[in-house]
């Protein structure tokens, strides 16, 4: 016979084993038909068996969940940029297992202690903080022609290396609505220079049952 092949897994939070089993199985089954050899259709079995152990009950694993932890766990997603599907996806498992998800947005083109102290603050109000993020065509639209000083690479890299930001999500409209419809968070969050009325996107978000908070801003900081 051929020699065996250990496949690991990743140490998961388990809520309930039920269907992980039938995920095994159902995750082969798929694989081995779309074509992949077998190793590789243990390996995305394994995943979606380890996703389906994570929440309770037996319940359906979108395949483009599957999809996006196959990718996180081969090192292909690029830091804590995420497109909007992904942070949703993120986001619906942070849900799942009793979370909060907070999102805030901005152009963050010069960062300061300012921006600093709000993204700290709002990280506290939930378990994942999705960073919104504008484009560079967007920046220049909105700050004028000059801007933005940094690329949205380097603006990107900066909000990712920091341990209070879970996700960072561009954007190229004007406003965040599209992302907020998309991954619909439990908080909303923006500086105390706003009004809740004036928050984009704050009759989504309370639509279903969110929070709009407005963080107080350091002084003689923008």
């Amino acid at each position: 016979g051929e020699e065996a092949v250990n496949v690991p897994t990743v140490a998961r939070q388990v809520y309930d084993v039920t269907g992980a089993g039938d995920m095994v199985l159902a995750g082969l089954a798929a694989s081995v038909g779309c074509g992949l050899d077998w190793l590789n259709a243990v390996g995305v079995a394994n995943v979606a068996a380890g996703l389906e152990v994570e929440i309770f009950g037996v319940e359906p694993i979108p395949l483009a969940r599957i999809r996006h932890e196959v990718l996180k766990q081969s090192g292909k997603l690029q830091g804590k940029l995420r497109s909007a599907e992904q942070a949703r996806l993120e986001a619906d498992v942070v849900r799942k297992t009793g979370g909060k998800v907070v999102f805030t947005n901005g152009c963050f083109d010069i960062i300061h202690a300012g921006h600093i102290a709000m993204l700290e603050k709002s990280a506290s109000h939930g378990a994942m903080l999705v960073v919104g993020l504008n484009d560079d065509d967007s920046v220049k639209r909105l700050k004028g022609p000059t801007r933005p000083v940094n690329t949205l690479e380097d603006r990107a890299r900066v909000l990712g290396a920091l341990g209070c930001v879970d996700a960072v999500v561009p954007f190229g409209e004007d406003t965040p609505i599209r992302l907020i419809d998309e991954i619909k968070p439990d908080v909303l969050i923006k500086g105390a220079d706003y009004t809740r009325e004036t928050v984009v996107g704050h009759e989504i978000v309370e639509s279903y049952g969110g929070s709009v908070v407005l963080i107080d801003l350091v002084e003689g900081k923008s």
